[in-house]
């Protein structure tokens, strides 16, 4: 197998095992009446974003959130999720070495922010109450919050084992 199609191979599978964590790392926090949840595995979308190419962070994004929104009886909420948690992902940057830079914190801010004013926007739509949807979206904070704090930890976990340089360079 030449270098460019392990590379590949090597994006492909690692793109899987995001979806996968980002789809089973339930948090699973009721917010609001409306199906809606906390679901901590923003922090794994953070992480996708920082360690894969854009295109592949975006797959893993949207595939393990949608499912996650699917296996936990908030079906109301997969169109939404596959279209905002890719928009996330454009916020951060792979090609530095290392998972936690300035751009990546300023950016699990950012994707925190622009995540609950989409969702915000979303629910709106739904309920028909952007008023409604704003108040209940104030309990929303929790997500972005606690996502920050495990892309923080997890990053700097994986910094120090230097896991990008020795599996993806």
């Amino acid at each position: 197998m030449n270098k460019v199609t392990s590379k590949k191979t090597t994006y492909i599978v690692t793109s899987a095992l995001f979806a996968s964590i980002i789809c089973l790392t339930i948090l699973h926090i009721p917010v609001g009446g409306n199906n809606g949840y906390v679901h901590i595995g923003d922090a794994f979308i953070y992480l996708a974003a920082t360690i894969l190419p854009t295109n592949y962070a975006i797959a893993a994004s949207a595939i393990g959130a949608g499912l996650a929104d699917l296996s936990t009886g908030a079906a109301i909420w997969v169109i939404p999720t596959i279209i905002i948690k890719p928009i996330l992902v454009l916020f951060f940057t792979s090609k530095s070495d290392k998972i936690i830079n300035k751009r990546n914190i300023v950016a699990s801010v950012v994707a925190g922010i622009v995540g609950l004013v989409l969702y915000m926007f979303a629910e709106g739509i739904i309920i028909g109450s952007f008023t409604s949807a704003f108040v209940m979206s104030l309990l929303g904070l929790l997500q972005p919050i606690g996502s920050f704090i495990v892309f923080i930890i997890l990053g700097m976990a994986l910094d120090k084992l230097d896991f990008k340089k020795r599996y993806f360079n």
